[in-house]
This record gives structure tokens, sequence and C-alpha cells, in this order.
């Protein structure tokens, strides 16, 4: 048996999804799975950091000790709810919780907090974290990387050409092709995060119940045509994005561009569909319209985005659960891969996924 623990809070800040996965036999078979939920001080401080430009060096250090010890304690939960020892697993693999991406500029970096020495601590596993690094210091994006597990997923489902669509905060597309050996990635925009911060100032909800209050309103296609002006949109690919681009401060500039009266709800209207139509865009570009195209990620719970989507490529969109993989825990299936492979010292060539020069080995392990 290769028994490995995936751990991944994405940009929503919702809970800290645990699973307990085997890989054997070239296959993935998931032995458990359980979100645990972020309580609201810590996300509130988590939020305050990925929004501010700057953030003290104590600020940093308590949030990775404190989201250390709680990625740990959701570890070692997992693993005795599934009858196992801690001796049974092989490697956790951790992605943390990202506070700053940046990977342009002179110093470019990604910044994950959710210590590892704490994760090692309370269970006494190898602990791989800090996926991103090499990556970004090789000139990659240092996202998305679960496009590394999707090509290794349709290899062992045996399907040739396919998109995977990944819905969290941020929305990103893994384009595959092993005919000819050939993936694509990027984030597309905005997925979740904006529609869930307008809920949460004008519902006081973290989200939007299946994209209800959405569906009450109708998009405004003026303010839709100024967010798709955005620089991004038009920014050649690979590229990655994170809420402390797209976040609310983003949206109100272009509220004020609009310079006409819109309710609240036809504001949140317009957001899913801006999430709807940067998705539809990017598979324009990349002509695949044509293939199959599978969903995961929070996004899939959004019934009236998975209807805008479906009805902009005419309903081909299928869940992951049809190739075997829960589509909420997608991501944490993917460090836990990621980790096996550390553990490997296996090499990834990124450049046509992140933009990296040269092939790197991802995470470090404690």
């Amino acid at each position: 048996m290769g028994i490995y623990i995936g751990l991944m809070s994405g940009t929503s800040v919702d809970s800290v999804d645990s699973v307990v996965v085997d890989f054997i036999e070239n296959s993935v078979k998931i032995i458990n799975k359980k979100s645990y939920p972020i309580k609201d001080d810590l996300k509130n401080r988590i939020f305050s950091s990925v929004y501010r430009e700057s953030i003290k060096q104590k600020e940093i250090k308590l949030l990775d000790k404190e989201l250390g010890e709680l990625f740990g304690r959701a570890a070692k939960e997992i693993i005795q709810d599934s009858s196992l020892s801690l001796e049974d697993i092989k490697a956790i693999g951790s992605h943390g919780q990202t506070i700053k991406h940046s990977p342009e500029g002179p110093k470019p970096f990604s910044l994950q907090v959710g210590s590892a020495m704490e994760i090692t601590k309370i269970t006494g596993i190898k602990t791989v974290t800090n996926f991103r690094e090499a990556d970004v210091k090789a000139g990659g994006q240092g996202a998305p990387l679960s496009p590394l597990f999707h090509q290794a997923l349709f290899k062992m489902k045996d399907i040739s050409k396919g998109v995977v669509i990944n819905i969290g905060g941020i929305s990103n597309l893994s384009n595959i092709n092993l005919k000819t050996n050939q993936v694509t990635a990027y984030d597309s925009g905005p997925g979740n995060c904006l529609m869930d911060a307008w809920s949460k100032r004008h519902l006081s909800k973290n989200f939007d119940q299946g994209g209800a209050w959405a569906s009450n309103g109708k998009y405004n296609e003026k303010l839709l045509n100024i967010m798709l002006e955005d620089s991004f949109f038009h920014t050649k690919n690979p590229k990655s994005t994170g809420t402390e681009y797209f976040n609310l401060e983003w949206l109100e500039k272009r509220l004020k561009e609009l310079s006409e009266d819109i309710s609240n709800e036809d504001t949140q209207a317009t957001l899913c569909e801006l999430t709807a139509k940067s998705i539809f865009n990017e598979l324009v570009k990349t002509n695949s319209l044509n293939k199959k195209i599978y969903i995961c990620g929070g996004g899939i719970h959004n019934k009236f985005l998975i209807k805008r989507l479906d009805l902009l490529i005419e309903g081909r969109t299928l869940s992951t659960e049809s190739l075997g993989i829960d589509p909420d825990f997608m991501e944490a299936i993917c460090f836990a891969w990621l980790a096996k492979q550390r553990l490997k010292n296996r090499e990834f060539d990124l450049s046509s996924i992140t933009g990296s020069t040269r092939r790197v080995i991802l995470g470090e392990i404690s």
C-alpha cells in the first residue's frame, strides 16, 4: 500500500480539505475525506493578510503556526477516523494557505502558511510543503500545479484528451492531450471569490447557496464588458492570479466606471456571468469546445453558474465524479499525489503550464 494524506485550503478560506488516498497499481483509491471548517476569527485574519499590501513578520509567523496546528489536527483526526495508524501513512502533502502570490516582478515569490514543523510535531509523519517556490524560482507562475495530477488521472482512466476546470476562489483550466503528450494550464480569472465577497457584504453569508441570489438578478452587459476589459483577461498564457487581485476593491472600481445604478442582485448575476464567460472565452481560444469538459471545485455546487456555463458551451460539462474523483477533494488529492512524487524526487517540466524555464522538483520535505 502507498497511503498518503492530502491537505488543502483554497482561496475561499472556508475549510481545510483532508483526504486519505491509496495510490495502488496506477489507480486512486479514496479511503476517507473530510472538510474541517476554519473559524471566522482565523478566516478574517487570513483575508486581512491577503488584501493588505504589507504584513508584519510576526503576523505571518503566528498564522503559520496556527494553520500548521489546524492542518496537523485535521491530518491526525482523519487518520484515526480511517482506522489507520500513523505508521500506515507514507507522507502528508500539505498545500497550506496562500497569503501572497506574486510571480511577476524583480523579486517573484509565492507565500503559503501552515507550518510543516507543526504538522510533523502533531502527527510524527513526514510532511511535504512549499510546493510552489521551486517553480517560481525557475521563472514559472508557481500555479496551477493540479494539471500534473489531471494528466496522470487521464492516463489512469485511458482518456486521450479533455479539459479539467477547477472552480475554486479562482478558476483554472487544464487542457490535456495525451496523444501529443501536451498539457497547457492557466488561471482563467475569478471563480467564486467575487461572488462570495459580494454575498458576504450584502447578505452576511459566506457564499450564494446554489447561486439562488444571482438567479434572481439579470446580468448587466455593460458592467460585464467593463470587467472583461481588464488586462488579465488579455494576458497571454501561462498566467496566474489570486484574491489579492480579484477582490471587492477591484469590483468597486468597475462599478464606478459603470456610472449607472445597478441592484445588488444584478451585480451578483453579472459576477456569475463573468466567471462563466471568462472560462468560456478560454475554451474558445484553445479550440476546446469539442472536448470532454470536467468540472471540480466548490463552484460545481453553484447550480446557476453551471447552468450559465452549460448554456455557453452547449451542455458539455461533466463532474469529475464521473472519473471517480469527488469534485470537492480534487486539489487535496493532487497534493497527496505530489507528496508521493516528491518522495521519488521526480522532476517536472512545467514550461507549458507555468512558463518555468527548467525542470523542477516540487516541495520540501520535513
